[in-house]
């Protein structure tokens, strides 16, 4: 039963309704840093949704903050009226707002701007790769002063708390670790000098801030930078900053520069509450623990177990703005929970573009996406009930039409529901547990192991048939693909295909990379088994680190063009190449397939040298090609037809539920 989660708590002079705090994000809706309708819909969506504390920002408070024109700002005294339109309507309901005070310092790209970049020593950022420039006493003095003046523009707009940053390798990280702060001053050397800016800043913008305002302070609980902090560190400064005037702790992981995945689906639901734990101990004001929580059951056992007061739902509420109010009516699995993708959130604010949700195609769009009832009702059959053809099924329903959906397979899920388990993408799943909750309710009939033929349309005599029938993976003309030792990508991951030592992998993009990773897991021991082994110490760690990561096959993956995984984002893919290095699989560019025989495969290099590769097993994934046959049969029966997903043109989940929504919410 999910109780603790709404229960009330007080953050120094506010008092929130419940205990789920949306943490600050970075969004790109705020061109010129200013406040607008997009930005306050948003936002007005996830407090109508029942979220305890919003938190916005990063705000910029000064020109060397971020460089990032597209960030929200709290600069300027001119940022003040927008701002005030924004709490204003945060406050029309039980939801408290907080804005989160910016200065990256060596994470800044303001040199862009012909600003030098702020940092305590000089060096090369490895996150910017840019030069700093040292602090003056003067410097410091003026960044702390613009910290006090955002704190009293934030004031000023109404808002009910300010967050100072001192995570993710920002400023305030910056000079507290040794690995960046060489300095030989008083704000330099040992850990107290070193808090030393960060504590001032905080106590100033306390005084700021006065009697009636919360101050939160956000901490990498541990660096997850050699050299640099461990939670041990983080425990002294957030004690510290307590004492400086913090009314709450927000506990998150390491640094953007952090080899360690911080936001990504390898980490483990609530992994990294444990940090929060850990300063939990060391403080009496509340901690918020953070990272990888979507799910109000998880959340609930966090607060439960006392390892933090409050949690952290960023993406998750991106995912569902009504995800409080949902776990509150007992709907929670009518959650749409957050697949830990990034594809649209971190991927789009490394892009520069507007953030969105591969799940929910409203984020970001909330007013011109409102569902509206339709006036003239129609019988649909959906043919496919993978990702497209289930988001069109709901939101056709939604607005009053009779909808039949039918898939050929026993499950509804298309690809995701055979790939989601192979790929390590477990939480894709979530995507099809939602569908399986709402679609009953909202009136659709579900067909399963039924195949939409002429005759069946002939039968039912429908007004429209949306064909979502997915992809087929793509052959090249090449005779060798129909050999016995040949198999496609999808028939391995969907455990179709028995692959023999010596595997080559023809394709470097997602799949092939996610199919590599797949064969070279084989043979190696079972999260189970480590915990096993480790726990009762039967192998010394050098050994179990080999179990964990060598497996029996030998696979090697080649690709014509110059750069491996071109169609992964930014956030994912470095932890996708780091795992394929750690496992041993061997990557080759710009080499062009030529020819497959038995035992071996012939590539062509980037010298125009042919090379042979030793090969037991051929694996293709050289992509995919819709599927959409049935529309082209359906088309000269007269019946209007709609192509929607995959059927049309292949791309990613988030496009097939784009197309499903877009198409549901217009027929």
């Amino acid at each position: 039963m999910i109780k603790k989660l709404f229960e009330p708590i007080q953050i120094g002079p506010v008092g929130l309704p419940n205990r789920v705090v949306m943490t600050a994000m970075h969004l790109n809706y705020s061109p010129n840093g200013e406040v607008n309708d997009q930005f306050i819909n948003f936002y007005e969506a996830r407090a109508a949704g029942g979220a305890g504390l919003i938190i916005v920002g990063g705000a910029e408070i000064n020109d060397q903050a971020a460089g990032i024109d597209l960030m929200l700002s709290i600069k300027d005294d001119r940022n003040i009226p927008g701002l005030r339109s924004f709490t204003d309507r945060i406050h029309e309901y039980e939801t408290k707002v907080a804005i989160q005070l910016y200065m990256a310092g060596a994470y800044s790209f303001c040199s862009l701007k012909g600003l030098p970049i702020l940092a305590p020593s000089e060096y090369t950022s490895y996150f910017t790769r840019q030069k700093t420039t040292p602090m003056t006493l003067d410097d410091i003095e003026r960044v702390q002063h613009d910290f006090v003046e955002a704190t009293r523009r934030a004031k000023e707009a109404g808002f009910d708390a300010v967050e100072v940053i001192a995570s993710a390798g920002y400023l305030i990280c910056q000079f507290l670790s040794p690995k960046t702060n060489k300095r030989e001053d008083q704000y330099g050397g040992s850990l107290e000098n070193r808090m030393r800016f960060g504590l001032e800043t905080i106590s100033r913008v306390r005084e700021a801030a006065g009697p009636d305002m919360a101050v939160i302070v956000r901490v990498a609980g541990n660096d997850f930078v050699p050299g640099s902090h461990t939670n041990k560190e983080s425990r002294v400064f957030a004690a510290a900053a307590q004492n400086a005037g913090a009314d709450c702790i927000n506990v998150t992981g390491g640094w953007h520069e952090s080899r360690v995945p911080q936001i990504t689906m390898d980490l483990p639901h609530a992994g990294y509450v444990y940090l929060a734990g850990g300063i939990k101990e060391n403080v009496s004001v509340p901690v918020v623990g953070c990272n990888r929580i979507n799910d109000p059951y998880v959340a609930e056992e966090v607060l439960k177990e006392g390892v933090a007061d409050l949690v952290g739902v960023a993406r998750g509420l991106i995912a569902d703005p009504d995800f409080v109010n949902k776990a509150k009516s007992g709907k929670s699995d009518e959650i749409r929970r957050c697949v830990a993708c990034n594809q649209k959130c971190f991927d789009h604010v490394f892009a520069l573009q507007p953030v969105g949700c591969l799940v929910n195609p409203r984020a970001g769009k909330e007013s011109k996406t409102v569902i509206k009832p339709t006036e003239n009702r129609k019988k649909i059959v959906v043919a496919g009930a993978g990702p497209a053809g289930c988001e069109f099924a709901l939101r056709a329903a939604e607005r009053g039409h009779k909808v039949i959906l039918c898939d050929q397979e026993s499950e509804i899920g298309g690809q995701v529901y055979w790939a989601a388990n192979a790929t390590k993408k477990t939480d894709f799943h979530y995507i099809l547990d939602y569908y399986k909750a709402v679609l009953p309710r909202r009136g659709v009939e579900t067909r399963l192991q039924t195949e939409v033929t002429s005759d069946m349309i002939a039968t039912e005599k429908p007004d429209m048939v949306v064909v979502a029938t997915g992809a087929a993976p793509f052959k090249p003309p090449i005779e060798a693909v129909e050999a016995p030792y040949v198999y496609q990508s999808w028939d391995v991951l969907k455990g179709n295909a028995q692959t023999g030592k010596n595997v080559v992998i023809v394709g470097g993009g997602s799949v092939g990379l996610e199919t590599a990773i797949f064969l070279a897991e084989k043979g190696t021991i079972s999260p189970q088994q480590l915990y096993f082994l480790t726990v009762h110490q039967a192998e010394t760690q050098e050994t179990l680190r080999e179990l964990a990561l060598k497996g029996i096959k030998n696979v090697t993956v080649i690709e014509m063009t110059r750069r491996m995984g071109q169609d992964v984002g930014p956030s994912t893919r470095w932890v996708i190449m780091k795992e394929l290095e750690l496992r041993g699989v061997k990557l080759v560019t710009q080499a062009k397939m030529k020819e497959i025989h038995e035992k071996q495969v012939i590539y062509t290099g980037q010298d125009g040298v042919d090379v042979s590769i030793v090969a037991d097993s051929v694996v293709l994934a050289m992509g995919s090609r819709p599927e959409n046959s049935l529309a082209k049969a359906l088309e000269l029966s007269g019946v209007e037809v709609h192509v929607i997903g995959d059927a049309k043109r292949c791309g990613r989940i988030g496009n097939a539920i784009d197309d499903g929504f877009a198409l549901g919410t217009t027929v």
